[in-house]
C-alpha cells in the first residue's frame, strides 16, 4: 500500500513539473479579426495601421501603440510588424511561432521584454537594406547593429546581400502565430495572433487574444 501510494505521489509531482515547464496552448479561434493598413501605401487615407491590444474594440486613436503593420518597406519584403518599441517606455518583442492553427496544440515560450533604459537613454532603431555588413573605419556600431571594434589590418567589408533589419521587426506571414509580450511602464501582458489574411504591402488581417503569462522555467525544471 505504501509503495502505491509513493508512486502516486511522484505521478503528481512530475505532472507538476510538466505543467509549469512550458504553456502548451490549444485554442478556440477568436470571434473577431483586426485589419491594419500599410500607413507607406495608404499614407493619406488614414486608415488603421496601428494597434493597441487592450482598447482596440473602442478604437481609441489616443491609445499607445503595441502592434504596427506596414510601416516598413525593405527591398521586396513589403510585409512586417512591428512592436513599437521606439515609443517613449516600450519594451515589448514580437516572436513568430511559425505556421499555426488556433486548434492545434503548441508551446508558447516565455518572451523577455527589451531592457529598460536608463534615464536619458534612448532607443535606436536601425534599418540597413543594402546587404552590406560593415567597413573598416571608426570603432561603431555594424549595419546588423553589432559594435564591432575597428580591425588591425585592412580587409574587404562583406557584402552577403542580406538586409539588416531591427529585431522589432517581424516578417507577417500568412497563416503564421505569433506572440507578443506587451510590456511599457504601466502594462505587462502577453497577446497571441494569427495572420488570416494577407494583401502585400497593403493589408493585413489577423485574429487575435489576449493570453495568461507563460510560466518561466526553473533551473531544475529547465535540466529535465
Amino acid at each position: 500500500m505504501k509503495r502505491a501510494m509513493w508512486i502516486f505521489i511522484g505521478g503528481v509531482l512530475s505532472l507538476s513539473c510538466l505543467s509549469t515547464s512550458s504553456f502548451v496552448a490549444a485554442q478556440q479561434p477568436p470571434e473577431s479579426t483586426v485589419t491594419l493598413y500599410s500607413v507607406l501605401k495608404h499614407k493619406d487615407e488614414r486608415l488603421k495601421s496601428c494597434l493597441n491590444l487592450k482598447v482596440a474594440p473602442s478604437g481609441s486613436l489616443r491609445a499607445p501603440c503595441d502592434l504596427r503593420y506596414g510601416g516598413l518597406y525593405a527591398g521586396n519584403d513589403l510585409d512586417w510588424f512591428e512592436s513599437s518599441a521606439a515609443g517613449i517606455g516600450s519594451r515589448s518583442v514580437i516572436k513568430d511561432l511559425g505556421e499555426r492553427t488556433w486548434t492545434a496544440r503548441f508551446e508558447v515560450p516565455v518572451v523577455e521584454p527589451l531592457p529598460k533604459l536608463k534615464p536619458g537613454e534612448q532607443r535606436h532603431i536601425g534599418v540597413d537594406t543594402s546587404g552590406a555588413d560593415g567597413a573598416d573605419g571608426a570603432d561603431g556600431a555594424d549595419a546588423d547593429g553589432v559594435v564591432r571594434p575597428r580591425p588591425t589590418k585592412p580587409t574587404q567589408p562583406k557584402h552577403d546581400g542580406k538586409p539588416k533589419i531591427d529585431s522589432s521587426f517581424v516578417k507577417a506571414l500568412l497563416g503564421h502565430m505569433y506572440v507578443i509580450h506587451v510590456v511599457d511602464d504601466s502594462r505587462d501582458f502577453y497577446v497571441l495572433f494569427r495572420v488570416e489574411a494577407l494583401q502585400t504591402g497593403d493589408s493585413c488581417t489577423f485574429s487575435w487574444k489576449e493570453i495568461p503569462d507563460p510560466p518561466k522555467k526553473t533551473e531544475k525544471t529547465a535540466s529535465r
